[in-house]
């Protein structure tokens, strides 16, 4: 029994240091930023396409906000059908409408809205996309364009912070479940075109990527179909981490699992490692994080070391967060445990439910 255990907790800390380093690799390639060769005077003729469905809490805000760009060499665009609830408060922020016309088989409504944009508006040198949910500053459109001066950069995207709008329990959850997408985006190794707020020059959909983009299997999602793509292409996908775009939320327990499970389940229809790395990576924290508890208690209290893991991923929340407090480091605490039930509950999933259509993960 005694070497039984002997050997559990050498293999606990030899997955405590896995993850130590890990940590440290991530440190260590933040600190070396990239530096994109930004070109002074670069100003391309840019639309600015903001899909729109359904009354959004603050889309008038929102489009105001993208609307008042300090970067003029621009146009926005919002693609809302006539009759939709999303239709008037476009209208009250005098933002130009055009209604989607695309006609495809397997994309989202979604990317039916893009590609309807695109095909419209062929006279632009880059193209972005942004969400209807996400509130930007005025220098937000100059700063996604510039790494696009650079002919390695396919893609240059931003990630947003969610902001709750109440003080509930789930909205605070859904604030530091989405510090995961950061975390993927600041590793050259794991970054992904996310499509809430995103730019392209125009080249990067020639006529046979935009088939691919509009009508394949993959057109369920935007962020997938264009990472896939931008890899095919060789090209690089540029990440601010300086600014993030904010959107506000307001979750109860539905709707956050809804949420939480349906982001899950593209991600490992748009890559299957996923579910394999998550599930062994956040099964890794876990058991360090358990053993450090039981072991400080049952064994001795330096096996408290191993919970020095859980420890720098709370300070990195509370940075990300700019809030101190007890409630950010309980969720970061429970974070692996609700990662780890939304990978195993997205993994059965064959299809998503997203804004009242249902697409089936074919």
């Amino acid at each position: 029994m005694q070497l039984l255990l002997s050997v559990y907790i050498a293999f606990s800390v030899l997955v405590f240091l896995f993850l130590i380093t890990m940590d440290l690799l991530g440190i260590a390639r933040n600190r070396s930023e990239e530096r994109w060769r930004t070109r002074r005077g670069y100003n391309p003729k840019t639309l600015v396409i903001v899909p729109c469905k359904g009354k959004e809490p603050g889309l008038y805000e929102n489009l105001v906000a993208a609307k008042s760009q300090k970067y003029r060499n621009f146009r926005l665009i919002a693609v809302v059908d006539r009759d939709d609830a999303a239709s008037a408060a476009v209208k009250r922020a005098g933002v130009m409408r055009m209604q989607p016309d695309f006609e495809c088989r397997r994309c989202s409504d979604k990317v039916r809205r893009i590609a309807s944009a695109i095909r419209a508006n062929a006279g632009y040198e880059v193209y972005a996309i942004l969400d209807s949910d996400e509130k930007v500053d005025g220098g937000w459109l100059g700063r996604l364009v510039a790494p696009l001066a650079d002919r390695r950069v396919g893609i240059s995207v931003m990630f947003p912070i969610f902001k709750p709008a109440d003080s509930g329990f789930w909205s605070k959850t859904k604030q530091v479940w989405g510090f995961v997408g950061q975390s993927l985006l600041e590793s050259p190794r794991t970054r992904f075109a996310a499509g809430g707020s995103m730019a392209f020059r125009k080249e990067l959909l020639d006529k046979r990527s935009f088939g691919f983009f509009a009508d394949s299997r993959y057109s369920i999602s935007d962020d997938i179909s264009l990472n896939l793509i931008v890899r095919r292409k060789g090209l690089q996908v540029a990440y601010n981490r300086h600014y993030h775009p904010v959107t506000r939320v307001r979750e109860n327990a539905a709707s956050f699992f809804e949420w939480a499970n349906r982001q899950t389940a593209l991600a490992i229809f748009a890559n299957r490692k996923t579910f394999y790395f998550g599930i062994g990576y956040y099964s890794a924290e876990i058991l360090v994080f358990l053993t450090g508890i039981v072991g400080a208690v049952a064994v001795s209290p330096l096996m408290l070391v191993l919970l020095l893991h859980a420890l720098s991923s709370s300070m990195k929340n509370i940075a990300r967060a700019r809030e101190a407090s007890v409630e950010i480091v309980a969720i970061t605490l429970m974070m692996p445990f609700l990662y780890l039930y939304n990978l195993l509950v997205a993994n059965g999933m064959r299809s998503i439910t997203w804004r009242g259509i249902t697409y089936r993960l074919s």
